[in-house]
Parts: C-alpha cells; sequence; structure tokens
C-alpha cells in the first residue's frame, strides 16, 4: 500500500514465543508449499510457512483464502497472537500471514508488489531472527530492520534484501486490509 515513508517502525512486538517454537533450517515444514515461490519467481530464494493468504481482492469481493490447519499448534498461536497485535494497530484484518526463510546469502532482486490486494492492504515486516549483515533497501535507502519491531513498509516501492550474514533471516509477513475494506469480507 502506498504510504508518505518507505519503511516505518510501527510498535514493538516481541518475538520469543515465535523463536522459540521455530522450525529449525532443516524442518521438511519451510518447503511444504510453494506457493509464494512459484507465483513470485523473485521469492524463488526464500521459503516459506504460509498461515493465512487470500488470494485476491477483486470487484466482486474477496477470492478463496487458504488457511493452513495442519501446522504445528504452537507455532500457530504464537504467530496470531503477533498478527493479532499488528491487526488492532491498523483496526484491520489479516489477509496473508506467513514466515519468510531468507537463507545465509541469498538474496531477493529489486521488485515492486503488485495487485489488487498488494496495493489495497498494509504490508508488515516483523524480524523474528535477523542478522547485522540483512540489508532492506527501498528506493535507493538501505534500512536494518530489528528483531521484534514491527514495521510498516510501502510495497510499491522499488525493494530488495539481501542476507549477507551467515544466518538464515526469518520475517513475519503480514497483510492487513484497513476497515473500509474488512468490512467487505464480513
Amino acid at each position: 500500500m502506498r504510504a508518505d515513508a518507505a519503511l516505518t517502525p510501527l510498535l514493538a512486538c516481541p518475538v520469543g514465543a515465535i523463536a522459540a517454537v521455530l522450525p529449525g533450517e532443516a524442518d521438511p515444514i519451510w518447503s511444504a508449499s510453494q506457493l509464494r515461490q512459484g507465483r513470485y519467481p523473485v521469492h524463488r530464494t526464500t521459503r516459506s510457512i504460509l498461515f493465512k493468504w487470500l488470494e485476491s481482492l477483486t470487484p466482486s469481493g474477496p477470492q478463496p483464502v487458504l488457511s493452513a490447519d495442519d501446522l504445528p499448534e504452537p507455532l500457530v498461536a504464537a504467530v496470531s497472537e503477533c498478527a493479532s497485535t499488528i491487526a488492532q494497530h491498523y483496526g484491520g484484518t489479516v489477509v496473508r500471514l506467513l514466515l519468510v526463510e531468507l537463507p545465509a546469502g541469498g538474496q531477493i532482486t529489486a521488485h515492486r508488489d503488485s495487485g489488487h490486494l498488494l496495493s489495497n492492504t498494509h504490508r508488515c515486516h516483523l524480524p523474528v531472527v535477523t542478522n547485522p549483515q540483512v540489508r532492506f533497501t527501498i528506493d535507493g535507502d538501505v534500512f536494518h530492520l530489528e528483531t521484534g519491531m514491527v514495521y510498516g513498509m510501502d510495497n510499491m516501492r522499488l525493494h530488495s534484501v539481501e542476507n549477507g550474514g551467515p544466518t538464515r533471516r526469518v520475517h513475519l509477513v503480514c497483510n492487513i486490509l484497513p476497515p473500509e475494506g474488512a468490512r467487505a469480507l464480513a
């Protein structure tokens, strides 16, 4: 969603509960869904755990939602608590919720998000695991996102990520439909 700033720190959100139950790098849960990687080639170097995925918003209304019912309950509970906090900040509805892993040395090349859903929802990132060599670049400005801080980002701007560090980067990515859009989902 278009915003005045490329990246805005929104609120602190403790990630200890997520980190405590976060699947390890070798856990096959990270490769169970290839939806995002298959649909968006720019994300092929990432792995995701999808909790909620509204397919699209159209003039005729919202399209089907994928909701993962077979994920470990402690992980779902920890992620859901953070997502609820973010949704309350905006007063909206979570329509996409996923953990995204970028491996050490991985890159997400420069791109702009597109589509009706992504241009009409607030995109938030909550770093769960990071390292000092992770660089998030938006319109040429380089940022380092701190663990436990929720950031709102203008995903319509050109953005990329580079993990130059020795460890993976894991973010909780959450799209919030604002209240006026959320009423259409009710």
